[in-house]
């Protein structure tokens, strides 16, 4: 097994409402079997890569030596269970997250098949939307932004979504206005607020003045923990809300649904507890009647998003501005000209990994070798 910490820089720095990046992080970890098989799973990790990687090595990996890395719900539980006190959700979770998705890359891999066809296929395809309208320091916030949309009109997308939240209200909806002028009525607009209004009335004054503007959905406008707040600013706004992306479990998202707080939720299998854990908060939504769509990594959510009903819509980045995953993959996926995404027909995630750029940005890796690894595995 090897896990490895890689941290990617941006071209440039780029802001949000809260904060602002100048690098991505990530944690892959690598699952092989005595057939020479390996399972390849990741988690974004931003703000603490160190502290992710030590859970994975010094906590959950030493649950997986010498097990059978088939028997994918009985090591999640153990992994979870007897690291509670740890953390059930952050850092461990998100190891955690990386180590479940390697598990079913390696399920579906030995299988022979991609993974939406091992977890019984809905559809071959999903639509996307364009994910972007970010703050770059140094540049006029509407020139630059304007150019990006129209450079997504461009290429074809029939959604798009942009952040909201660093400026005052006024400045914000003309953004929002700046942007539904250019896309016209007929493409999908959502506002994405990264959890920046602790305030609901705040909150509640920009909605007020970018709801005639036809939003799909509001993502984050307040942090997940505040979930009575997001009923009552639901109460007072016409905006469809949806929040999820900081999830964790089936257990967080259960309460957000039974307390009506959202219309969509964002669980990100990166992040959420892993594909395992996705697919438990995924048919908790299906009871309920709650559309999903899925925060960030397309590269595994397109496999779920074929696999489930419920999923509306993926998030996907154009370039590598913001989301630089793709510089350490080997042909990344591209949106068809329908604004879809397809899953890869290779088996597992379909993910072919340019070692070389791993390489690059490598920040710190562990070899751990297994001694009992079942035979015919």
């Amino acid at each position: 097994m090897i896990t490895q910490w890689i941290r990617i820089p941006l071209e440039r720095p780029v802001g949000f409402s809260i904060k602002t990046l100048t690098h991505r992080e990530h944690i892959l970890v690598r699952i092989q079997s005595d057939q020479g098989i390996e399972g390849v799973g990741f988690c974004l990790q931003d703000i603490s890569g160190r502290a992710a990687k030590a859970a994975m090595d010094d906590l959950l990996v030493p649950m997986l030596l010498g097990e059978d890395p088939r028997n994918i719900n009985k090591i999640w539980e153990n992994m979870y269970w007897q690291t509670v006190r740890a953390g059930r959700r952050g850092n461990l979770l998100h190891a955690l997250s990386a180590i479940d998705i390697a598990l079913w890359d390696h399920q579906a891999k030995l299988a022979g098949m991609p993974l939406y066809k091992l977890l019984g296929a809905y559809r071959e395809e999903v639509p996307c939307y364009a994910s972007g309208g970010y703050y770059y320091e140094g540049l006029e916030v509407f020139t630059k932004l304007e150019q990006e949309i129209q450079g997504y009109m461009d290429q074809g997308f029939r959604a798009v979504k942009i952040k909201v939240g660093r400026l005052d209200p006024v400045q914000e909806a003309k953004r929002v206005k700046l942007v539904r002028d250019l896309i016209g009525p007929d493409v999908k607009l959502m506002i994405d607020a990264n959890q920046a209004y602790l305030d609901v009335n705040e909150c509640i004054e920009l909605c007020k003045r970018v709801e005639e503007y036809d939003i799909t959905f509001f993502e984050e406008p307040l942090p997940i923990d505040m979930m009575e707040a997001y009923v009552r600013l639901r109460k007072q706004t016409s905006i469809p809300l949806a929040t999820g992306e900081v999830g964790a479990t089936r257990w967080e998202f259960q309460e957000l649904i039974r307390q009506g707080a959202l219309d969509y939720i964002q669980p990100d299998a990166t992040m959420c507890g892993g594909v395992s854990e996705w697919l438990k908060i995924a048919a908790l939504a299906s009871a309920q009647g709650v559309t999903i769509a899925p925060h960030y990594h397309w590269d595994v959510h397109v496999h779920l998003g074929c696999a489930t009903r419920e999923v509306a819509i993926l998030e996907k980045f154009i370039g590598t501005d913001v989301k630089n995953f793709d510089l350490i993959i080997n042909s990344p996926m591209q949106v068809t000209p329908r604004g879809t995404l397809v899953p890869p027909e290779g088996p597992g995630l379909g993910i072919e990994w340019n070692e070389q750029a791993i390489r690059k940005y490598l920040v710190d890796e562990k070899v751990m070798a297994y001694d009992s690894v079942p035979k015919g595995v």
